[in-house]
């Protein structure tokens, strides 16, 4: 990656998370954890983070809402949807892709296909951003 990349992960399961993590960490990809919407908020504004992965439903809300939070903030990423089952869902996969997020997932999760998968959402937020500061520029 072209410098040091921050995901925020946002879940209340430890599985498939945890292994999710320690993947990311052997990419040297920092994470961090938050178990709410309302945490994942204040990071997503304070800390701008590149790619976000999150399970469907969280506590206090969906991934839709943290996708919200970042168009409303103006602070383009990229969310990954982490899905519970080891079988794909075709439906959920579309419903996401539909609505905005970058792409749905599901464990297991191999080195080869995340490291693909982390510098493509990387380089697809780098190039909102860029647009976005050259539009506020013109």
């Amino acid at each position: 990656m072209s410098d040091h990349l921050f995901a925020l992960l946002v879940h209340e399961r430890a599985e498939p998370f945890e292994n999710l993590r320690r993947i990311l960490w052997e990419l040297s990809v920092e994470t961090f954890s938050v178990k709410t919407c309302k945490e994942a908020q204040d990071l997503i504004t304070q800390c701008k983070p590149r790619v976000i992965f999150t399970e469907n439903a969280l506590a206090d809300g969906s991934w839709l809402s943290l996708l919200n939070t970042a168009e409303a903030a103006d602070v383009p990423l990229s969310l990954i949807v982490v899905g519970s089952g080891a079988a794909p869902d075709a439906h959920a996969y579309v419903s996401v892709l539909d609505r905005g997020a970058f792409d749905y997932i599901t464990p297991p999760f191999d080195h080869e296909p995340l490291s693909f998968l982390v510098k493509s959402a990387d380089m697809e937020t780098q190039r909102r951003r860029q647009a976005t500061a050259r539009a506020a520029v013109v």
